[in-house]
């Protein structure tokens, strides 16, 4: 199977109002992106990462039950990364770090994902999140459980402040890390 449905879904997660991550809860199911991901069932992936990427994608679209199920059924990296993700975003933040404690992705794509967010987080400095730019300038990667902690505090603060939408920023950060991550490694 090409990736090119998989594009062709992840481009039409990208141009929803609002994108995908712009929220740090999940919202409403998108029934448009459900259907077009559950299409991908039964086309085959040589690897095994088919049921992988639709969980990723599922989460684009807020659909929680479909991304959490799938990660339950996949021990290990990914699953667990799934995992966290969904209910990061549930919200359940203890249940998220619990997985995340279990995720052990490699240094290099944690330290590329805290690179490019710690590069967000300069960009745009804001003083509530100076603690996870402090600590990934210390660690030189991605730290999803100080994320979480700060995704918890800000949930339901204004959405238009800035250090929201940064966080929100950095969702989507991680979440290209983790997409990028299961298609260039085989389950």
């Amino acid at each position: 199977m090409q990736n090119s449905p998989i594009l062709k879904i992840m481009d039409l997660a990208m141009r929803q109002d609002p994108r995908p991550f712009s929220r740090l809860v999940r919202g409403k199911p998108v029934a448009k992106g459900r259907e077009a991901v559950a299409a991908l069932a039964g086309k085959g992936h040589p690897d095994g990462t088919l049921p992988l990427l639709q969980a990723a994608l599922y989460l684009c679209f807020d659909c929680f039950d479909e991304a959490h199920q799938i990660a339950q059924d996949y021990e290990g990296i990914t699953g667990n990364w799934l995992h966290a993700i969904a209910h990061r975003r549930e919200p359940d933040a203890s249940n998220s770090k619990y997985w995340y404690r279990r995720v052990h992705a490699p240094d290099k794509v944690l330290g590329k994902i805290g690179r490019e967010a710690l590069e967000l987080l300069r960009k745009s400095p804001e003083k509530e999140l100076e603690p996870l730019a402090k600590k990934m300038g210390k660690t030189g990667a991605w730290e999803p459980e100080a994320f979480v902690d700060l995704c918890d505090q800000f949930r339901e603060k204004d959405p238009h402040s800035s250090a929201y939408k940064i966080l929100a920023a950095l969702q989507e950060v991680e979440w290209k890390g983790m997409a990028e991550f299961i298609l260039s490694e085989p389950t």
